[in-house]
């Protein structure tokens, strides 16, 4: 099995040798189907390095991965990953010891778009399991919920309902790159969220009414409220929560987590919307000289560059302990999307929190936690693509 690499943190290749004097890095960072070392050609970096410690030479090549391991999210989970083959060569001032690498670079590596903190130390693999750092999820009645797994080690997932197993599905490991994360899904059906949407998706028709709309609200199809995701490391335990609201307008927010997987994170209460102007201005001369008058219903102060973007606020209601860390890891992705959804269409809006803070709540000291973030589209309100 491949060593995982989270390469927003440095991934460091130790190689050791008695009396070595050079060592060279070629390094293989592509897509699709794993191949042994001996089999890659063209690799993208080639880095020869001096000896400056006697007996090892150290490559840190988080970085130089991570030009090449590009995440999107256009509503379709994927999985976005890299291989990554480090071939090593040596030289060495007398004798002819072998060299070991560390990690063991026989069976490749695959890298993630994630990170370890810092008390988690050099090179962190993370989980090799589900990988989501909390154990309780909050859904919308009848919305779906994708849990992303690692299948380069986990076995199977079982869902279950008031203690009676639904399902249990199986999980293989492949050689794919568009294989390595598995979004697993409450309802069985990848792209459906909802009831209305698996109509559509089979074919059928749905009719706006009222009534219609009261029906699906207390409709659940699919219900689940553990989910057991079976590793080399055990078995992890997470609840599924459901709610239901009839006030406001959910939001799904979608964000690249540490393991450097999609995760869905629903805002189920109050959310404001808002737009945000900036502009430049100069003093422009209306005087006409040759009447000796000007236009007063011309601008003396004129505005340039006008341009906008818009926020929107939303509030996740009450949520428990266990959610501290997603809101951190948000606050730290590099890739935030949100839903919106509309009569006709589901549109994916890329975001930036502008929440640069929050202060975590616990159940002794709040009770009651709601988490409130502020996001601006990652993009101007007047179209400027040129």
């Amino acid at each position: 099995m491949a060593t995982k690499i989270n390469v927003r943190s440095p991934f460091y290749l130790k190689v050791s040798q008695t009396n070595i004097a050079t060592a060279t890095l070629n390094l293989y960072i592509y897509t699709g189907t794993f191949v042994a070392n001996a089999s890659v050609a063209n690799p993208k970096y080639t880095i020869t390095k001096d000896v400056l410690t006697s007996g090892f030479i150290v490559f840190e090549v988080a970085e130089l991965i991570r030009d090449y391991l590009e995440i999107e999210f256009d509503g379709t989970y994927s999985s976005q990953v890299v291989w990554v083959n480090a071939i090593i060569s040596t030289t060495v001032s007398s004798g002819s010891a072998s060299a070991t690498v560390s990690p063991d670079n026989t069976n490749g590596f695959v890298a993630f778009d994630g990170y370890g903190y810092f008390h988690e130390g050099t090179n962190p693999e993370l989980s090799k399991g589900a990988l989501i750092s909390n154990n309780t999820i909050f859904r919308l009645n009848d919305s779906n919920v994708r849990i992303p797994v690692y299948t380069g080690d986990t076995t199977s997932v079982a869902f279950f309902y008031q203690g009676v197993e639904k399902r249990t599905q199986a999980i293989s490991s492949s050689t794919n790159t568009n294989a390595q994360i598995d979004y697993v899904t409450v309802s069985g059906q990848d792209n459906n969220d909802s009831y209305e949407e698996r109509v559509v998706a089979d074919g059928g028709t749905l009719e706006t009414s009222s009534c219609l709309t009261d029906f699906l609200r207390q409709l659940d199809i699919g219900l689940v409220d553990e989910v057991y995701v079976a590793s080399s490391a055990g078995t992890e335990v997470i609840k599924i929560l459901s709610t239901e609201e009839c006030k406001y307008e959910p939001y799904k927010v979608t964000f690249v987590n540490k393991y450097g997987a999609l995760q869905d994170l629903m805002f189920f209460k109050k959310s404001v919307e808002s737009t945000n102007v900036t502009s430049e201005q100069f003093k422009a001369s209306i005087f006409d000289q040759s009447t000796l008058s000007y236009k007063t219903y011309q601008h003396q102060q004129q505005a340039f560059l006008a341009q906008g973007k818009d926020r929107i606020t939303m509030n996740t209601g009450y949520v428990n302990d266990d959610h501290n860390s997603v809101l951190e890891e948000l606050l730290l992705s590099e890739q935030v999307y949100y839903t919106e959804i509309t009569e006709t269409e589901e549109k994916v809006i890329p975001v930036i929190p502008l929440t640069k803070s929050i202060t975590y709540k616990t159940s002794v000291n709040d009770r009651l936690a709601n988490y409130t973030v502020e996001f601006e589209h990652a993009f101007d309100k007047i179209n400027n693509i040129r």
